[in-house]
């Protein structure tokens, strides 16, 4: 009995003393909701916060705030803060009331996107005084709204293409410095959850060399969003997928690092840590409307079929739902499929992935199976989670794809919720006072503390014998 009460008393110490058995390992699946979906005029392809599910994700980021020169935050729709009507919610609001079901999510203010480019980003990097002023600013804002934390995506530092000024690399750099300082800061002297610090960034390599100093900024983020898609759409003038998971054989130089794993590769490499780094998804695909070619053969005119990767196309007629050309959303996607047995689905086995290809579409986009394999890519390489744009774009009722509900994210979801072996051991829960201790866990344990008790035992003798 004594053995007994010393093992169990044992392995309580054990595991009090195990700080990692303190906190339960989660992948991180950070969805991001834009505000211009809910005004779509058909169900389809509406998205409300009520449709989302509030366990779909563990991070939501609202799309988007933008900066003004004015060094201030400021919401980008004129309903995000206040609805159209006197008794109606603002849409910062609504999407926050999916913490009431699920305390665990967490929302944040994601600020700039593509088509804010480097507006107001350069005059908040300029200096230390502006930077001080927008830091303090975004405090007050976020937490007047209520966010968990801000997601800045500034398309890029760096980039001169996108107006980036020359002082952009370095003053992003101090930008974010300040920001998680004054975020630690605000939270230890109010008592408050501190507020997240994330950023959504560039996947291509002279993008990253050109406005990062990676292994200095990653100190400062909670975690790091890659954006690895857009690699290829109409703008190339022929086709190329979306989203590869890897490379091609014999693909042109400047294109070989395009795809997914040579991407988190160059984040790595340059010092950020793994944890820290969430891959990007899409839930949508770039297509290509394909240029007939005519050829001779037997001395008649035949036009030729080019299907794959690399054929000479322009962007493909806009979706009836999302209206942007060269694009489609994964529903639209499902929806061409089933309508026209032309179009056929391929897989293409050295990128991973599938595409939709008839005489005159080609489309790159994920679907079930790749974004799997991209999860299991994610958890054997030791990433922290993904990031998907976005929930608009996915199949929220599954009536269209026939998959389920949000078939793409749910895809994500339940692959990164089996975790490997070793993350498993990380997150059992310390026995408490009413718990029968696991009986292999004493056994092991037992042996140990007989053979001290024994030694023990046997030390005692000696003395008494001597």
């Amino acid at each position: 009995m004594m053995i007994i009460w010393l093992t169990v008393r044992q392995v309580r110490a054990d595991c009090q003393n195990d700080t990692s058995s303190e906190s339960t390992f989660v992948y991180r699946r950070v969805c991001y909701f834009a505000n211009w979906a809910a005004k779509r005029y058909d169900n389809i392809s509406r998205l409300t916060p009520e449709d989302i599910d509030p366990f779909l994700c563990t991070h939501i980021n609202f799309a988007f705030a933008k900066v003004l020169e004015s060094l201030i935050l400021a919401p980008y729709e004129e309903d995000d803060l206040k609805g159209w009507t006197a008794n109606s919610k603002g849409m910062y609001e609504r999407v926050l009331k999916l913490k009431e079901i699920n305390p665990d999510l967490r929302v944040l203010l994601s600020v700039g996107g593509w088509t804010h480019a480097s507006r107001g980003f350069n005059e908040v990097s300029k200096n230390a005084a502006n930077i001080k002023t927008f830091v303090k600013n975004s405090v007050k804002f976020l937490r007047d709204n209520k966010f968990d934390g801000l997601d800045l995506d500034w398309e890029y530092p760096g980039a001169k293409d996108q107006g980036a000024e020359p002082h952009s690399k370095t003053g992003y750099t101090k930008l974010v410095k300040k920001l998680s300082r004054v975020f630690k800061r605000e939270a230890e002297r109010t008592g408050q959850e501190k507020l997240l610090l994330t950023c959504a960034t560039a996947a291509a390599r002279h993008r990253i060399e050109a406005g990062y100093e990676v292994e200095e900024v990653c100190k400062y983020f909670d975690f790091v969003s890659v954006m690895t898609y857009d690699y290829h759409g109409s703008w190339d003038g022929k086709t190329g997928h979306n989203s590869p998971l890897y490379g091609m054989r014999n693909e042109r130089k400047k294109f070989r690092e395009w795809n997914i794993n040579s991407s988190m590769h160059v984040w790595v490499e340059q010092g950020c840590p793994k944890e820290k780094l969430n891959i990007g998804l899409s839930a949508y695909g770039r297509a290509f409307s394909l240029y007939g070619e005519t050829g001779m053969s037997n001395g008649k005119p035949q036009t030729k079929k080019k299907s794959s990767i690399g054929v000479k196309a322009s962007a493909a007629e806009a979706g009836r739902y999302t209206r942007e050309a060269g694009v489609l959303a994964y529903y639209e996607i499902c929806e061409l499929i089933q309508n026209n047995p032309n179009n056929r689905v391929f897989w293409h086995r050295q990128m991973s992935v599938p595409y939709v290809s008839s005489k005159s579409l080609w489309i790159g986009f994920d679907n079930i199976r790749s974004v799997t394999l991209k999860m299991q890519f994610l958890k054997e390489h030791g990433y922290g989670g993904v990031i998907i744009w976005s929930l608009d774009l996915d199949d929220k009722t599954g009536e269209v794809c026939h998959e389920g509900p949000f078939p793409i994210f749910n895809a994500a979801k339940r692959e990164l919720l089996i975790l490997p072996d070793h993350l498993i051991n990380n997150n059992k829960k310390c026995p408490d006072d009413n718990t029968t201790i696991i009986i292999e866990h004493l056994r092991s344990k037992t042996t140990m503390i007989k053979q001290n008790f024994f030694f023990l035992f046997y030390l005692v003798l000696l003395n008494l014998f001597k």
